[in-house]
């Protein structure tokens, strides 16, 4: 009869443990919490300075797209009633990166750039620029992680 207790109370505590190490496990692997596809990440917009007349805005906005996990996003680029869309890949090895937009230097430009975790650095990457006539969007920098 004790030999029964014991190996009842030996199986559970093995049970036990083997469930506290993977609870451990599960708790030190990083799970990287994607966005779900249409979310926007970032925007910012400003006033086109230029034309008082219309009270226009220059805009950008950052959305995920269906790939997000191979690091590609949408960009939405308004210029009063003008609309462009393109697309952005991240860098490999900077897929999980978060992404901000920032003003540019002359008027309607903004900087679309990252910051790797535990890194205060702003990368700059992507450029959109507006104009009367056109939009531009365009790879600024490369990197290698």
């Amino acid at each position: 009869m004790k030999n029964k207790i014991f190996s009842v109370l030996l199986g559970a505590g093995s049970l036990l443990t083997s469930c506290q190490n993977s609870a451990t496990v599960n708790k030190s692997s990083k799970k990287v919490r994607l966005p779900v596809p249409g979310t926007i990440i970032d925007s910012l917009s400003s006033p086109v300075t230029e034309d008082k007349l219309n009270h226009f805005f220059c805009s950008v906005k950052i959305i995920a797209d269906s790939n997000i996990a191979a690091g590609v996003y949408d960009i939405d680029a308004d210029y009063g009633p003008n609309f462009a869309e393109g697309k952005l890949t991240m860098p490999k090895g900077a897929e999980n990166s978060r992404l901000l937009v920032r003003k540019g230097t002359i008027p309607c430009s903004f900087i679309i750039g990252f910051r790797i975790p535990d890194d205060t650095t702003f990368y700059d990457y992507f450029e959109v620029d507006f104009s009367k006539t056109a939009t531009k969007m365009q790879y600024i920098k490369a990197y290698t992680f």
